[in-house]
C-alpha cells in the first residue's frame, strides 16, 4: 500500500463513506440534489498538446471525441464515466491521454442522459443509437465499452438492451466494466457487501438496499434493464474483463455476474477483484495504486486488440 493511500484511507471512511450515494429520504429530495449537481458541471473540452477534441452531439447530448494529430486510426475506446447517473465524473486529462497514447485509439465520452429527467431506458437508448452510429466507421471488432460504476452497469445494461431489442446489432468486442452495481441485489449478494461495509471508505452496503426508489420510481421499467446480477441474461456478450476493488462493498456482486455468466455460457470472461482496493480505484490515477490499475486497464486493450486484431 502507497504512503498517499495508506494516509487517505481513514480520512475518506470518515468525511467521504456514504456520501456518494443517496441520503435522500424521498425522490423529491433525490430530484433537488441532483439538480443542483447537475447545475454545477460546466462542459469544456480538453486541452492536451498533441491532441485534438470535438464536441459531437446526438439527441441532444454531447460526446467528447478526442484523438492523436495528424493520426487516422481504426480503434475506439468509449469510456462512460460514473456519477450515480445523477452527474459525469470526468477522467483526468492524464487518463485521457494514456488511453489515447498507449492504444492507439480514439476516445469517445458519451455524456449520457441523467437521472432524474431520464431513466435508464433512455440510457440504453441513448448508448444504442451512438453504438448504431459509430459502427458506421468503426468495426465492431474494433470498439471497446469501458465503463466506471454507474458506467459499468450502463454498459451492462445497453448490452442486454441491444440483445433483447436489437439483434441485428453487433455487439462492441469488449466490455469492461470495473465496480459495476446492481440496482436489484440478491440476500446472498447483500449478506456479503454488509461483510465488506467496514472496509469500505466509499460506499455504505446499507446504501443499495432502496435502490428502485431513486431509479424505478414509477415501477415501470423492464426487469432486464433494472439488472439483477444473478438473474440477468448475457447470451451473446462479447468478452467481458471486470473489475472490482477487494474493499470495496460491491465486490459481494462478483459471484452472482459471474453466476449469470455461466448460466448463460459466456465463455470469455474474467472477474479481477484487487485485494485493498477502493471502489473504481482505476479512475484515482494521484494514487500510485490507481495508476497501477489504469495501466493493467490498458495492457487488457492492448491484448485484446493484438489478439482479435
Amino acid at each position: 500500500m502507497s504512503i498517499l493511500y495508506s494516509i487517505m484511507k481513514p480520512v475518506a471512511r470518515k468525511f467521504i463513506k456514504g456520501s456518494s450515494l443517496h441520503k435522500e429520504e424521498t425522490y423529491e429530495e433525490f430530484k433537488e440534489v441532483s439538480y443542483k449537481i447537475q447545475s454545477k458541471f460546466r462542459l469544456s473540452l480538453p486541452v492536451i498538446n498533441g491532441y485534438v477534441f470535438r464536441d459531437r452531439q446526438l439527441d441532444g447530448f454531447h460526446i467528447i471525441i478526442g484523438k492523436k494529430k495528424d493520426n487516422s486510426t481504426d480503434r475506439v475506446i468509449v469510456y462512460f464515466p460514473g456519477g450515480g447517473c445523477r452527474r459525469w465524473q470526468m477522467p483526468y486529462k492524464s487518463s485521457m491521454k494514456n488511453y489515447m497514447e498507449q492504444t492507439d485509439a480514439e476516445l469517445w465520452i458519451p455524456l449520457y442522459p441523467l437521472l432524474p429527467d431520464h431513466d435508464m431506458l433512455d440510457e440504453a437508448e441513448f448508448i444504442v443509437s451512438l453504438h448504431k452510429r459509430m459502427l458506421r466507421r468503426f468495426k465492431p471488432e474494433n470498439i471497446v465499452w469501458l465503463g466506471f460504476s454507474a458506467g459499468a452497469d450502463i454498459i451492462l445494461r445497453a448490452g442486454r438492451h441491444i440483445m433483447q431489442k436489437y439483434k441485428n446489432i453487433p455487439m462492441p468486442g469488449l466490455m469492461i466494466p470495473v465496480s459495476a452495481p446492481s440496482p436489484l441485489i440478491s440476500d446472498e449478494a447483500q449478506a456479503r457487501m454488509d461483510e465488506i461495509d467496514d472496509r469500505d471508505i466509499v460506499l455504505s452496503s446499507s446504501s443499495f438496499r432502496n435502490m428502485l426508489k431513486y431509479y424505478d420510481p414509477k415501477g415501470d421499467l423492464p426487469r432486464y434493464i433494472i439488472g439483477k446480477a444473478d438473474e440477468d441474461d448475457y447470451t451473446g456478450f462479447p468478452k467481458i474483463i471486470m473489475y472490482y476493488g477487494g474493499d470495496e462493498v460491491l465486490a459481494g456482486l462478483a459471484p452472482d455476474f459471474e453466476k449469470s455468466f455461466i448460466r448463460c455460457g459466456l465463455k470469455d470472461y474474467t472477474i479481477k477483484i484487487k485485494e485493498g482496493m477502493p471502489h473504481a480505484y482505476p479512475v484515482f490515477t494521484f494514487l500510485k495504486e490507481g495508476r497501477e490499475g489504469e495501466q493493467e486497464i490498458i495492457r487488457d486493450i492492448n491484448d485484446y486488440y493484438r489478439e482479435n486484431i
